[in-house]
């Protein structure tokens, strides 16, 4: 039927040549028969957009709007973007002419719309390929493969896309029918808006001129996960040097003897480990004290508290989830050795899966109600075979965990991503001529930089209010307030020692609270913090020196003497 129908279609004449690219006159001359890529600048003005008009006005001015075309790049030798918090601003400029002798401009009302999308370049063992933004049916799906939209070319409209309505409304209809069955039909790749610049602009240009602000950060979020492959990476798997290497001993299969074996497990042995100083705490016995301070014993029980994260944060082994009940059932396979008691001569076992249920519960839960397991005498060495079927759950729960933790991908969330920039315009149908879209050359690939990095505008000025000055003190009223629970309230108002020894107490007070402040008064308050904990981490971190800089300048005179 297909074939049918394309043979009924009637052969269509084409537009005269059309070129789009950045202005000619803000670049050297495009190449014969072909466009160029995008003029992209790189403002840090507020009003950048009467600015850039301003400037394309004045053939005088075209020189500074040369200089500040995009050119700041990343250690690599990327070309580097800037997001809006970085009070950095990008346009895209473009330019749409006849590729006719003359090369004259084209007039703006054979233009339906124009417009950019963005796009994300991908490599990896197997090749190299490009995708966008995409939405099905108006449901985000974050970045596919632009093959998928059809032809190099395709408007990325799906409407656009469709044959356009010429033949009758019935064979219309049949065409359209046939052209939407494929799923990969429905999809949309987000595009932006290129804006006509005023009409005092493109006839002073002589040119018929585009311009749009370029998207350099996004709140949307796709309605699926992102492959596994992607938002995980390949290089972390079961099997691989760095997942086994992550592995406490005993998740790898390696033979591990726990500390205190036949003891009840206590939360006061792993509250010890933390003791500055190495000052005995409270609670514990000189026996336990010796055992946690030899060499042996601390490292073993270390590796047991690193055991239990592991397996309640890493990999949600005791939680509810397919992934999570798989790894707790080959937990549960292997059999951990309990002490013998007096007469005994047999061994006895408790499964691991039970055990460190058991032991979660009351070490990184702190579940009052939970009971004190037994410290098995080791965890045993495990077959070739057993360490990969335990390897493989592990690994399968943390995919799991991560995509979870993850959430959905954002359109700008990949750190050091690269992009590339392609603009078109969609001309309108003239007389047997169809509509059809032209596109751009693409932008040199880009990265955006992360929102912590400089990008050289000024700092924002935040005046601070003089703390020593009684009378402006005595004009403060508070004016935030915060409902503070009862439990809250009570542990805030003990004694400020106790809360740094951990004795603190929500005690039994069934009143809430309502306390106000002054933002000022916060604020200096976080300043003097902030340089009380600066000057702590600067003896590890050596930053003081990038990240603060302070300059004294003259107190103005208020003009009274």
């Amino acid at each position: 039927m297909a074939q049918a129908l394309q043979r009924q279609q009637p052969p269509q004449q084409q537009h005269h040549p059309v070129l789009v690219g950045a202005p000619r006159n803000l670049q050297p001359p495009p190449v014969p028969g072909r466009g160029s890529a995008p003029f992209l600048l790189q403002r840090s003005d507020d009003d950048f957009l009467a600015s850039t008009f301003a400037q394309l006005r004045d053939a005088d001015a075209h020189a500074t709007l040369r200089s500040l075309v995009a050119a700041q790049r990343n250690k690599s030798g990327v070309l580097k973007l800037f997001q809006p918090v970085q009070r950095q601003f990008h346009l895209a400029l473009i330019e749409a002419w006849c590729d006719t002798p003359g090369l004259p401009r084209l007039d703006p009302k054979r233009i339906a719309s124009a417009g950019f999308v963005v796009r994300r370049l991908r490599s990896d063992a197997h090749g190299a390929w490009i995708e966008g933004w995409m939405s099905r049916r108006g449901v985000l799906q974050g970045w596919a493969r632009v093959e998928r939209l059809g032809p190099a070319g395709a408007d990325p409209d799906m409407q656009r896309r469709l044959p356009a309505p010429r033949l009758g409304a019935a064979l219309d209809r049949a065409f359209t029918q046939l052209a939407l069955e494929p799923a990969d039909a429905w999809l949309e790749e987000k595009t932006h808006p290129l804006f006509l610049a005023p009409p005092d602009v493109c006839a002073a240009a002589a040119k018929t001129l585009y311009c749009g602000i370029v998207p350099t950060s996004s709140g949307e979020l796709a309605a699926t996960p992102a492959p596994e492959s992607e938002t995980f990476g390949d290089s972390f798997g079961a099997d691989s040097a760095d997942f086994i290497n992550h592995l406490v001993e005993p998740l790898r299969g390696d033979g591990m003897d726990f500390p205190f074996a036949g003891n009840a497990l206590k939360t006061a042995w792993v509250d010890a480990l933390g003791e500055p100083g190495g000052i005995q705490p409270p609670g514990i016995s000189n026996a336990d004290w010796a055992v946690l301070n030899a060499n042996p014993g601390n490292l073993a029980m270390k590796r047991f508290v690193t055991l239990l994260r592991q397996l309640a944060s890493e990999f949600d082994a005791f939680g509810t989830s397919p992934a999570s009940a798989a790894v707790y059932a080959r937990l549960q396979v292997i059999q951990l050795p309990l002490k013998r008691r007096d007469g005994e001569t047999t061994d006895h076992f408790v499964d691991a899966g039970s055990f460190l249920r058991a032991a979660v519960r009351l070490v990184i839960e702190r579940d009052p109600g939970a009971p004190a397991p037994e410290m098995p005498r080791a965890w045993p060495a495990l077959s070739d075979a057993d360490k990969r079927a335990l390897r493989s759950c592990l690994s399968s729960a943390m995919r799991a965990r991560f995509a979870t933790v993850k959430g959905a991908p954002g359109r700008y969330d990949e750190p050091g991503a690269k992009y590339i920039l392609l603009a078109f315009v969609r001309l309108k149908p003239e007389g047997t001529c169809p509509a059809r879209t032209v596109w751009a050359e693409p932008s040199e690939a880009f990265v955006i930089a992360p929102w912590y990095e400089g990008a050289g505008a000024p700092p924002v000025q935040i005046a601070m209010p003089d703390p020593t000055d009684r009378g402006f003190l005595a004009g403060l009223k508070p004016n935030v307030s915060f409902v503070v629970p009862p439990s809250l309230q009570n542990l805030m108002s003990g004694n400020p020692k106790d809360m740094l020894d951990g004795k603190g107490s929500t005690g039994n007070l069934t009143l809430g609270w309502i306390c106000s402040f002054n933002i000022p008064i916060i604020t200096i308050c976080a300043f003097i913090s902030l340089n009380i904990f600066l000057s702590l981490f600067d003896l590890f971190f050596r930053w003081m020196l990038f990240i603060k800089i302070c300059i004294p300048f003259p107190k103005r005179s208020d003009g009274n003497g």
